[in-house]
């Protein structure tokens, strides 16, 4: 199977995109039930209602590929296309079915990653996954695509008990298909034009661009694309502009990233461009 970010990164998110991000559940306190160990039949858990903290969710721990090992993610609702990854997720879109209280927030969490921990008969397993998709299904937590699957749960797919934590994907190769960089969607050209962040260091807070000939050295945002989920959407005077910019991603781990091309470089759909720190 395929809901809140925590409290800060709810208000980064709502400040940079100017859009209602989730909350935490409200009346929420971290679990204090710490055993790694479940009772009873550990891959039939009672189905639950997430329940979102500041720092760590519990919920339901589900997987949508089975415990294949050898399958790689298509790029899921967040629409990065066919990727090589296999440890990858969907996280819930809702907390309560319909209210779209989760933690997908129409794909802001997109390129996020997550530890994830389940309980067993053996105690407490882990694993690392970046999420690629969403999940819609009612007491949906997070789900998991084959091999992070297979690290939790063996052969025994289905509905455990656990818990997730949002962490940097920095220093965990396994987690990229490739270099950050700007994707360009197709279709894109100089009057209209759509662009994501394609293996992000995190969840993508901001996209921001500035002429480099400019005096005034401050960042404009581009804003939250509503024709397409998990994309910004490029001002059409940057597309027709030659002169250089600089285009920075800012990540919800307090990095960031920029690329430095002409405007019209954003008009070529299906090119990318290269970010560096």
């Amino acid at each position: 199977m395929k809901s809140t970010v925590a409290i800060l990164f709810s208000l980064l998110v709502a400040c940079s995109r100017n859009a209602t991000a989730p909350v935490a559940s409200p009346g929420v306190s971290p679990r204090t039930d710490t055993s790694g160990t479940c009772s009873g039949i550990c891959d039939a858990s009672v189905p639950s209602i997430p329940l979102l903290t500041d720092s760590t969710s519990y919920g339901d721990v589900t997987t949508y590929g089975g415990t294949d090992t050898a399958l790689t993610s298509s790029g899921g609702a967040c629409n990065y296309g066919i990727t090589g990854i296999k440890a990858y997720a969907a996280i819930q879109v809702n907390r309560l079915p319909g209210d779209l209280r989760g933690q997908w927030d129409s794909g802001k969490i997109c390129g996020q990653c997550v530890l994830v921990r389940a309980r067993t008969d053996s105690g407490w397993k882990q694993t690392l996954v970046r999420i690629v998709d969403k999940c819609p299904d009612g007491n949906c937590g997070i789900d998991l695509g084959g091999a992070p699957a297979f690290a939790l749960m063996g052969t025994l797919a289905g509905r455990y008990s656990g818990e997730w934590s949002f962490v940097s994907c920095q220093g965990h190769p396994q987690l990229f298909d490739g270099p950050p960089r700007i994707w360009i969607k197709d279709g894109s050209s100089a009057f209209w034009s759509l662009v994501q962040v394609r293996d992000p260091l995190s969840a993508v807070l901001s996209l921001g661009y500035r002429k480099v000939s400019s005096s005034d050295t401050s960042w404009s945002d581009m804003v939250w694309a509503t024709e397409a989920e998990n994309f910004f959407k490029v001002p059409v005077d940057v597309l027709q502009d030659t002169s250089p910019y600089q285009f920075r991603a800012a990540y919800s781990d307090g990095s960031s990233q920029s690329a430095t091309a002409r405007g019209t470089a954003l008009a070529v759909a299906q090119d990318s461009l290269l970010l560096i720190p």
